[in-house]
C-alpha cells in the first residue's frame, strides 16, 4: 500500500477512539503482505485512491427501549467496548485478506444493530441505506435468547468497487430471521455475510441476488455452540454478459448441529452463475447434520455456470449429503410454450419464475415473502 494512503487513513481515523485508529491502521499496514484471490484483486486494484469520507446514511440513531440501532462510527464511541471485541473479530476476520483488511482500514460507515438478552422484537428491524462510499459495515449482535427479524436492503451507489459486509453474532439460544437483497453501481462488487453462532442459536438467512452487475457472494457460518443450526435459502438471477461467484459455507463445530443451503439460479443471455457450497462437520460433532442443494438452469446456449458442491466430515457419527444440477431449458418445454401465444422472452421468464419462486415461497414472513417475489417480477421485466 502506497504510504500516502496510509498517511490518509491515519488522518482520517482521528476523531474514533483509539482502539479502532490502531487496528484501522494495522490493518492498512497487514494488507500489503496478504494476497488476494482473482475477484477480489479486481477490486483492489481499484480502491488505490479511496475517499475515506466518512458516510452519513441518513438514518441517525433509530434505538428503541427494546434494541439498539446506530451509525457504526456512533457505536464505536458509545458502546466501545462491544464493537472493541466483536468488529470483524468472530465472523469476518479482518487479518485474514487483503481485501478484509482493506476494507477495516478504509471503512466508510455502517450500523450497530445490538438485541439485549431475553429481548423479543416482534416488527422487523430495516436496514435500507443508499450508500455512495465503497466500505460499508453491518454488526449485528443478537443476546442470549433474544428474537428478531432483519431486512437488509442496501443500495451501493458508488461507481467505485463496493464491499458490503455484514457479521451477526448469535448467543446463546437466539433465534434471528435474516432478509438480505442489496443493489451496486460498480461494475465489481463483493458482498460478505459471515456468522457466528452459540449453543441452541438458530439462524435463517434468506438472500436473493438480483443485481445487475458483477458479484462475489461469501455467505458462512459457524456453528460453534452445541444445538446450534443454520438455514441458507438463495435465489440468484445474471443476464447479459454478467458474472455472479456465490460462496456459501457453513461449519459443524459443536454436537447436534444442523446446517442447510438450498439455492436455486437462472443464467440467461450470456450470464454466467457459479454456485460454491461447502459443508463442514469437524471431529467430534457427533449427531450433527449438513445438508446442501444447488439447482442452476440455463437458458441460452452461451449462458453457463457451476454447481460445486462440497461435504467435508471428519466424524462418523453424522447425517450428510448434496444435491446439485445444472440443467438447459427443455426446448421442447420453450416450443410449447411459443405455440401457445408466447415469445420466446416470455417463455423463458415464466420458466425462471417456475424455477425460483418454489425457494421464495419458502420465506416464512408472508410481507417478506411478497416483496422477494416483487422484486423478482421487477428484475424479469428488466431482462425481458
Amino acid at each position: 500500500m502506497k504510504q500516502d494512503l496510509l498517511s490518509q487513513i491515519k488522518s482520517a481515523v482521528q476523531d474514533q477512539p483509539g482502539w479502532l485508529q490502531q487496528k484501522r491502521q494495522l490493518a492498512g499496514q497487514l494488507a500489503t503482505s496478504l494476497s488476494s484471490n482473482h475477484f477480489a484483486k479486481r477490486i483492489v486494484d481499484e480502491w488505490q485512491t479511496p475517499d475515506l469520507s466518512v458516510v452519513d446514511d441518513g438514518q441517525g440513531d433509530c434505538s428503541t427501549a427494546d434494541y439498539v440501532d446506530l451509525p457504526l462510527f456512533d457505536a464505536a464511541h458509545k458502546y466501545s467496548e462491544l464493537l472493541q471485541e466483536n468488529l470483524m473479530e468472530k465472523a469476518i476476520f479482518w487479518q485474514d485478506s487483503q481485501l478484509n483488511a482493506l476494507h477495516m482500514a478504509l471503512l466508510n460507515g455502517g450500523r450497530f444493530i445490538y438485541v439485549p438478552d431475553g429481548k423479543i422484537i416482534e416488527k422487523p428491524i430495516e436496514l435500507h441505506v443508499d450508500c455512495p462510499m465503497t466500505n460499508y459495515h453491518n454488526l449485528i449482535i443478537v443476546g442470549a435468547n433474544a428474537q428478531v427479524t432483519i431486512v437488509e436492503q442496501q443500495t451501493g451507489e458508488s461507481k467505485c468497487p463496493t464491499f458490503f459486509g455484514t457479521e451477526l453474532l448469535l448467543g446463546d439460544g437466539a433465534v434471528l430471521n435474516y432478509y438480505q437483497s442489496n443493489h451496486f453501481t460498480a461494475d465489481n462488487n463483493w458482498q460478505a455475510t459471515r456468522a457466528y453462532q452459540a449453543a441452541d442459536s438458530q439462524l435463517n438467512i434468506y438472500t436473493a441476488f438480483f443485481d445487475h452487475n458483477d458479484l462475489f457472494t461469501d455467505t458462512f457460518t459457524s456453528l460453534d455452540g452445541d444445538g446450534s443450526n443454520a438455514n441458507v435459502k438463495t435465489v440468484a438471477i445474471t443476464n447479459g454478459h454478467q458474472h455472479q461467484e456465490v460462496h456459501t459455507r457453513i461449519d459443524n463445530h459443536g454436537l447436534h448441529t444442523d446446517g442447510e443451503i438450498q439455492q436455486n439460479g437462472v443464467a440467461l443471455d450470456s450470464g454466467v452463475l457459479n454456485f460454491h457450497a461447502v459443508g463442514k462437520i469437524y471431529h467430534g460433532s457427533h449427531e450433527s447434520k449438513s445438508n446442501q442443494e444447488s439447482r442452476l438452469l440455463t437458458l441460452n446456449q452461451a449462458s453457463r455456470g457451476e454447481t460445486d458442491p462440497v461435504l467435508l466430515i471428519e466424524d462418523n457419527d453424522v447425517d450428510a449429503g448434496h444435491a446439485a444440477s445444472i440443467g438447459k431449458v427443455d426446448a421442447d418445454q420453450l416450443y410449447y410454450l411459443q405455440s401457445r401465444g408466447l415469445t420466446l422472452q416470455q417463455a423463458q421468464i415464466l420458466l425462471t419464475k417456475g424455477f425460483l419462486l418454489p425457494v421464495i415461497n419458502k420465506f416464512p414472513d408472508k410481507d417478506l415473502r411478497e416483496r422477494t417475489q416483487q422484486e423478482l417480477l421487477d428484475r424479469l421485466e428488466v431482462a425481458e
